[in-house]
């Protein structure tokens, strides 16, 4: 039985995604799977607030026209991957589907009266792409911390949208999606839509813990962990998120490594 369905009742309308099984429904049977082996007593299912929201985000995506330049991972199943695909990017025009699953994440937030835009952006881990039009919302509730969505638009026409997600204030870049855009690694639009999902989502939620020195960095979601040294860090910061949502419990951080 799903937590999540494909269909949800909000704010009195019902909203489904045109996207088949969305991936905190995949998320949720699997964890549903690991706890009746009898080996997850740990794991967290997303809860039905998440899933709402998620959906929320899905329907945004799919009002926007989001859901009509989607695509299957041509390796599914192991398929070969021939060493001609890397470094090849035939189409970067489909990769515009990252800048408006972005943007519904922006419109959702900000009908939920979650946050506020704001121009006040000060970094201390830069994005490791210059320039870019930044979007920053800054959460009302205590303990919250911003998130900031740069959008970069392509420099040529065989480049690709790419966006960065940041927390912080100062801004901690988290994530580079598409981190690379050649066919090669590519993994279906699906995966770019969860990788976006769970990096903003972890903000969202409050489940998110960074520490980031000259020395070392380190940053923990229920969803992540990653940790070494990084380029482009402007001055230290630590901060550990609260939730946005008032009455909202985060979800567990994933252990340290």
């Amino acid at each position: 039985m799903h937590v999540c369905t494909h269909l949800f009742e909000t704010n009195g309308s019902r909203v489904a995604s045109e996207l088949e099984e969305p991936w905190w429904v995949r998320y949720n049977d699997d964890i549903h799977g690991v706890i009746e082996s009898g080996w997850g007593e740990n794991s967290s299912l997303l809860s039905p607030e998440i899933c709402v929201l998620l959906a929320e985000v899905d329907a945004e995506f799919v009002a926007e026209g989001g859901d009509s330049g989607v695509w299957p991972n041509p390796h599914a199943d192991g398929t070969y991957v021939d060493e001609s695909e890397f470094g090849r990017c035939p189409d970067p025009s489909r990769f515009l589907l990252v800048a408006i699953r972005a943007q519904a994440w922006v419109s959702v937030l900000l009908e939920r009266g979650w946050a506020t835009v704001t121009s006040d952006l000060d970094w201390a881990l830069r994005p490791l792409e210059c320039g870019g039009a930044d979007v920053v919302l800054a959460p009302l509730a205590d303990g919250a911390v911003p998130l900031v969505l740069t959008t970069h638009q392509p420099s040529t026409t065989e480049h690709p949208v790419n966006i960065s997600i940041a927390a912080g204030d100062p801004a901690v870049s988290l994530a580079s999606i598409p981190d690379c855009a050649c066919d090669g690694c590519d993994s279906g639009s699906a995966a770019l839509i969860e990788e976006i999902d769970t990096w903003i989502l972890s903000v969202v939620d409050g489940s998110l813990a960074v520490a980031a020195s000259f020395e070392h960095y380190s940053c923990r979601t229920s969803f992540h962990c990653q940790s070494g040294t990084v380029q482009n860090l402007d001055r230290s910061t630590s901060f550990t998120a609260a939730p946005w949502p008032q009455n909202w419990s985060a979800r567990s951080l994933v252990s340290e490594t």
